[in-house]
């Protein structure tokens, strides 16, 4: 029995053995495998960190240099120098207005547009062809009871009838359809009236406009306001 155990020990042992040679024979060490072979002209790779920059040409120093710089000059474009205050309604009013900053930013300008803006809608009665003849009709319209009319004396609509401006359109069409039931043949017309604003443009002596604080000190009208605009090239 003692016989029987020992061999089988043997033999566990022996196999052990095998096992072990067999490992480190044919599996490699990591720290001696070969590198791979590159093919030929094929740079060598080096980390930013390794690089000796005195030892650079200045083509080399070129292509690792920090792209640090090219981000800030974008972030300097985007800087805001050029700003516009305004509508003012009045001329005296800008002027004086642009003699108080003039000393406060590096340059500044006044520029007008004239724009037009709905007024009233306009009721009338077309040209009658004579003074007598409007006249004669201004009054064949007081018998009929009608109000508030006058014949236009001068100028473009001369000898014609006025019978009314209203702001509300919806009054201006029933005074047009009470007319018209009287067999005549009124016109109606939208009014537009022209009026001038004026626009201060400014460009700051450093890279911002008026905080809104100041813009307050100058006592400006609620309606004045200020706004970015782009720099004249």
């Amino acid at each position: 029995m003692l016989g029987m155990r020992m061999r089988n020990l043997f033999f566990v042992f022996v196999t052990a053995n095998v096992v072990i040679f067999m490992y480190y024979f044919y599996v490699p060490d990591a720290n001696n495998t070969p590198a791979a072979v590159l093919p030929a002209n094929t740079e060598k790779l080096v980390l930013l960190s390794e690089v000796d920059k005195a030892s650079l040409t200045s083509e080399q120093a070129e292509v690792v240099k920090p792209v640090v710089d090219a981000k800030q000059s974008v972030v300097k474009a985007k800087i805001k120098k050029c700003f516009t205050i305004g509508p003012f309604r009045e001329e005296p009013e800008i002027t004086e207005f642009k003699a108080r900053i003039e000393n406060k930013v590096k340059k500044v300008s006044v520029r007008q547009r004239v724009e037009k803006q709905h007024w009233r809608y306009w009721v009338y009665l077309k040209d009658a062809g004579s003074k007598s003849k409007a006249v004669k009709l201004a009054a064949d319209l007081a018998r009929k009871g009608l109000k508030d009319y006058y014949v236009i004396a001068r100028g473009e609509f001369k000898n014609s009838i006025s019978l009314g401006h209203f702001k509300d359109k919806s009054l201006a069409e029933k005074r047009f359809k009470a007319i018209k039931k009287m067999s005549y043949e009124p016109k109606m017309q939208a009014i537009e009236k022209e009026y001038t604003l004026f626009w201060l443009d400014y460009v700051a002596k450093k890279h911002h406009g008026f905080s809104s604080a100041t813009l307050e000190s100058f006592e400006l009208d609620e309606s004045i306001h200020q706004f970015n605009r782009e720099c004249a090239k």
